[in-house]
């Protein structure tokens, strides 16, 4: 009898010591997620816009298909971006202004995101040359292209580098390379990049050189971080330069590109 009574005296321990653990799952608060790209390379602006799905929904993130987009430039032009297909919104031959600020505003899902960018002055590529390596981080042997570039003495510049290889660009979040005049500023810099691996003889190099703004560098900086884990604490959202709660970024940005043959 005093087994019995011990055993049900641990029953009710277990059981009072249980404890409801409410986790916030995002079944009932989607976000609006607005991810805006103004290029001067062809005076394009495209702007894609979701909303984030709960947890228990499997589903792709939703399209927003009845938003009004408009871009404003510093002299308070407004233009509307209109949309082309399910949550895109593309405007086509829209000359940029360098080194003023764009904004971006969408009314979505009853509220309202608005988002300001600098479009800075493009920073050339002067050159792409290469060097052989005959193995680095456990890679095989191949050549590593180096960006050449004279920075501009008179601004800070921030740049985001992607590579490519005969005509296909290494464009996934891992593979953006960035570069701030931090420590070379108004200097010639020469610097070699390493991407998913080394170049072969033959291979055609390609290099896309953006020149962003500063929250848009920081942006990037965050997300990248968080894809490769190289962050401290647990990943998070990186800050938008959106205001109104929206998860995405604007970036209005000037490139140069350049390729080279290696032989």
């Amino acid at each position: 009898m005093k087994k019995l009574a011990l055993l049900f005296s641990c029953t009710l321990l277990v059981f009072s010591c249980q404890k409801v653990i409410d986790v916030d799952l995002n079944e009932s608060n989607p976000q609006t997620v607005i991810e805006g790209n103004y290029t001067a390379e062809d005076s394009t602006v495209v702007v894609r816009i979701t909303n984030t799905s709960s947890y228990f929904n499997s589903d792709a993130s939703q399209t927003v298909n009845n938003a009004d987009v408009t871009i404003t430039d510093v002299n308070g032009l407004t233009t509307n971006v209109p949309l082309l297909e399910a949550g895109i919104y593309i405007l086509e031959n829209y000359a940029p202004e360098f080194d003023t600020e764009y904004t971006l505003s969408v009314q979505a899902n009853g509220e309202t995101f608005s988002a300001t960018c600098e479009m800075r002055t493009p920073v050339l590529i002067d050159d792409i040359t290469y060097e052989f390596f005959p193995s680095i981080f456990g890679a095989d042997a191949g050549y590593a292209p180096f960006l050449n570039y004279q920075d501009p003495a008179d601004q800070t510049d921030f740049h985001l580098i992607t590579l490519g290889v005969n005509s296909k660009e290494w464009s996934e979040l891992t593979d953006i390379l960035q570069q701030d005049d931090a420590l070379v500023n108004g200097n010639y810099v020469e610097r070699p990049l390493f991407g998913r691996s080394l170049f072969e003889f033959g291979d055609t190099v390609h290099m896309h050189f953006r020149t962003v703004d500063e929250k848009i560098y920081s942006y990037y900086g965050q997300a990248i971080s968080n894809a490769t884990g190289g962050g401290s604490s647990a990943p998070g959202n990186p800050d938008s330069n959106w205001d109104n709660g929206a998860l995405g970024f604007f970036s209005a940005y000037s490139s140069s590109r350049k390729s080279v043959v290696i032989e």
